[in-house]
């Protein structure tokens, strides 16, 4: 369902209808897109399918095949040789999902024309690598040294974009079978090798452009409907939160979580509108992004109001039109909510500036309720008629985002930043491009898990490798790489015991083995973003089913396999922790200067257009607003892994709450009319204030912090009375002085968090 139907106002569904609707919008809500189920099923079938052309590329041309010509061999003879067969077929298979696996997940062009060349390329790196390693395999230690020079160069070239990103795990993965196959194969097999993954690319061509072709205006309609099933459930958890007497600090966190992944959802959005082919003729990417904007800014501000409005005494009649206009959003009666929100302004029209202060306060945060869902009903309604606009096709619009592999770019961005950006502590003064500083920390990490992994187990060290190879694979920063290292360590130990009993229960039953591997190929790859330690999971039940075909099963092998990956997962922690190390909380200092910064462009201009300095406020201010929302998932994604400590919780809910305030002075500077000098002069003094102030907070995050933050509070409070005194009724002047105030506020204690001096003009300084 897109925002276009919820406009209207169907009859209650059945309650068989509303389970089905409740488990869709959990489907929908959890993956924006369909993203994720999208990859596992093109995962799982791009795997299945190459197994079986594998399986008949060998059937039918013998390749690597021992021929006997008719002979016939003693038992014990023929038995070698048919085992010999079976595990040549097994590596045809095995190389083909490795292939269909990597053409699944690593493939990021946002074109189909660009998808089908990097999916063309793909042989040359994997055939290339693999020729070196069946070359050098007679020659142990040089080719584990070649091993380490190639992962080390492979990482390196993730300075040529995606597909030099594609090429490191590549390489890897043609020089690791190279080496392993050296034993059994020559360099003249190179051929037969060569053509099982061409075989494997031509299934993933076929899987990717029969069955995902990739059509930009579906993954638009897709996430769309994710964005509402995520509405909705803002709506819901406010009204469940307004119904309890009684707040708990896990209730509002749920609330705050829920608008925070309706704002990632509203970000893919944008990024999608970005790509002219995803927006219907007709249709204006720029409309449809402004409207999408004032949705999502009334929708979240009707969830924050009503978590302030729970916990105030307001009177039964007011209480209750504001529990009837929830329910009404709920069940998508946008001319419900509307009207109940009319007759609460009504009721509060009896509250003037003469009331007590408590009871002023209660009357803005209703009357800000109630406008928030006249604005939602309205925005709504102009989404519905933007699909049948017509002459508004040329309008050009640049997202404030781009995404990667469907996704937000998470902390990826800011870690660069931060990576070239001299720090403040000794380990953090070199500065490197992330992808040198990475590369060097794999050919370390690799080298080590070497070593220490055949100390182990000369036969099975790879998994230390792999190990310490893939904690570098999708992790911007030393907190996300160890994190990632942990968690394969996890999911082995889990995947052990599941691995292990499947393997005991399937047997040697072809069929049901590879039912078993699908299956569990499909939620590792639909559980991934979830946590990595899922993938893991799914990967060891993988090869536990493989060890069986191979005749090398045993438990006493899978605690060699945990043993490995503890070591290679210890190595990656040590390496990205002492070796050259981008520590992630100093990448988190960059996200939040780049929020600060992100904020104080917003407010700058939103404070032009109040002065009448600026012009074109209804677009220009929405794209900074987006800017900023984009800076803050990138906050966002880099302190999950620092969530528990107590002060990055801190920070991150003074940037929610600085980011809330100033999409409200988005609206609220829009609506407001010309100024008398007077009070013009007084906003240019407190807003010229507040932006040295801010700049002081940017400039002592990532360096010396004996600043002083000087608050505007004071400033705009007397416009505020100001305009209080010639204004009895609330208008878009005094919300937007208010807003100001607000973020001048957010802005202080955010100081306060950092050790800055903080002064006030009519108090004292706080030391």
């Amino acid at each position: 369902m897109s925002i276009a139907d919820i406009a209207s106002s169907p009859p209650p569904p059945s309650p068989a209808l509303r389970i089905r609707n409740e488990w869709a919008d959990r489907l929908l809500g959890s993956d924006p897109g369909l993203n994720r189920l999208r990859m596992a099923l093109q995962t799982v079938l791009s795997i299945a399918i190459a197994l079986g052309a594998e399986a008949l590329f060998v059937h039918f041309t013998n390749a690597l095949q021992l021929q006997t010509h008719g002979a016939r061999l003693p038992t014990a003879q023929a038995a070698k040789v048919a085992s010999t067969n079976h595990v040549f077929l097994v590596v045809a298979m095995l190389l083909g999902a490795v292939v269909g696996l990597i053409s699944s997940f690593g493939v990021h062009d946002s074109t189909a024309k660009g998808q089908l060349v990097t999916l063309l390329l793909i042989p040359v790196p994997v055939i290339s690598a693999m020729a070196l390693g069946i070359a050098l395999g007679s020659h142990r230690t040089i080719a584990l040294v070649a091993l380490v020079l190639i992962v080390a160069f492979g990482t390196y070239c993730r300075r040529f974009g995606p597909r030099g990103s594609l090429a490191g795990p590549l390489l890897f993965i043609g020089d690791f079978f190279g080496f392993f196959l050296a034993s059994a194969v020559t360099i003249s097999d190179i051929g037969w090798l060569a053509a099982e993954i061409a075989v494997a690319i031509v299934v993933a061509i076929v899987v990717r452009f029969v069955f995902f072709f990739p059509r930009p205006s579906k993954a638009l309609r897709r996430t769309q409907r994710s964005y509402d099933a995520r509405a909705r459930k803002v709506a819901a958890l406010a009204l469940e939160l307004f119904d309890k007497p009684q707040q708990s600090e896990r209730d509002a966190h749920r609330l705050r979580r829920q608008s925070v992944r309706l704002n990632e959802a509203a970000l893919m959005i944008d990024a999608q509108l970005g790509d002219p082919s995803a927006v219907t003729e007709g249709s204006s990417a720029q409309l449809l992004h402004q409207r999408l904007f004032d949705v999502e800014l009334a929708l979240t501000n009707v969830a924050r109001f009503v978590q302030a409005m729970g916990r105030l005494d307001l009177p039964a009649d007011q209480r209750s039109e504001v529990r009837l206009a929830l329910l009404d959003i709920v069940h998508q009666d946008t001319n419900g909510a509307r009207t109940h929100a009319q007759k609460l302004l009504e009721l509060l029209h009896g509250s003037g500036p003469d009331a007590a202060e408590d009871e002023r306060s209660t009357v803005v945060i209703a009357h800000r309720f109630a406008g928030s869902v006249i604005t939602l009903a309205q925005a709504r309604s102009e989404w519905l008629a933007l699909g049948s606009s017509e002459g508004e096709g040329d309008h050009t619009f640049e997202a404030a985002v781009a995404l990667f592999g469907g996704w937000l770019p998470g902390s990826a961005e800011v870690s660069t930043a931060a990576s070239l950006e001299r720090g403040n502590r000794l380990f953090d003064r070199i500065r490197l491009p992330r992808y040198t500083r990475t590369a060097i920390q794999m050919g370390v990490a690799v080298g080590i898990a070497i070593v220490l992994g055949d100390l182990l187990s000369e036969k099975r060290f790879y998994w230390a490798v792999i190990a310490a190879f893939i904690t570098f694979m999708g992790a911007n920063n030393a907190g996300e790489q160890s994190r990632k290292a942990l968690h394969r360590v996890a999911g082995t130990v889990v995947g052990i015991a599941v691995g292990s009993l499947l393997a005991q229960a399937v047997g040697h039953d072809t069929y049901s083995s590879l039912a078993v591997i699908l299956i569990a190929m499909f939620f590792a790859a639909y559980l991934l973003r979830i946590s990595y330690a899922f993938m893991v999971i799914g990967i060891t039940v993988m090869v536990s089913q493989l060890y069986v075909h191979l005749g090398e099963f045993s438990n006493s092998l899978l605690l060699v396999r945990l043993e490995e990956t503890a070591i290679g997962a210890s190595v990656a922690i040590a390496v990205v922790t002492l070796v050259f190390p981008l520590r992630t909380s100093r990448v988190l200092s960059v996200a939040l200067r780049d929020h600060v910064q992100a904020l104080a462009r917003l407010v700058d201009r939103a404070t032009g257009c109040l002065l009448g300095r600026e012009n074109d406020t209804e677009t220009t201010l929405r794209e900074d607003a987006r800017a900023l929302d984009a800076s803050y998932q990138a906050l966002i994604a880099t302190a999950q892994p620092l969530r528990r400590h107590l002060d990055t919780r801190r920070l991150v809910r003074i940037a929610s709450a600085s980011r809330d305030y100033s999409r409200n002075l988005v609206t609220n500077v829009g609506a407001v009319g010309s100024l008398d000098t007077e009070t013009s002069q007084e906003i240019a003094n407190a807003s010229e204030t507040l932006h040295h102030s801010m700049d002081t907070v940017a400039e002592a995050i990532n360096g010396a912090r004996d600043g002083t933050y000087t608050r505007s509070a004071a400033l705009f409070d007397r416009v505020g009375r100001r305009l209080d005194e010639s204004t009895p009724a609330l208008d878009a002047r005094q919300l937007a002085t208010r807003d100001l105030t607000l973020i001048d506020g957010a802005m202080a204690r955010l100081a306060e968090a950092i050790g800055l001096h903080i002064t006030d003009y009519d108090t004292m300084a706080i030391e």
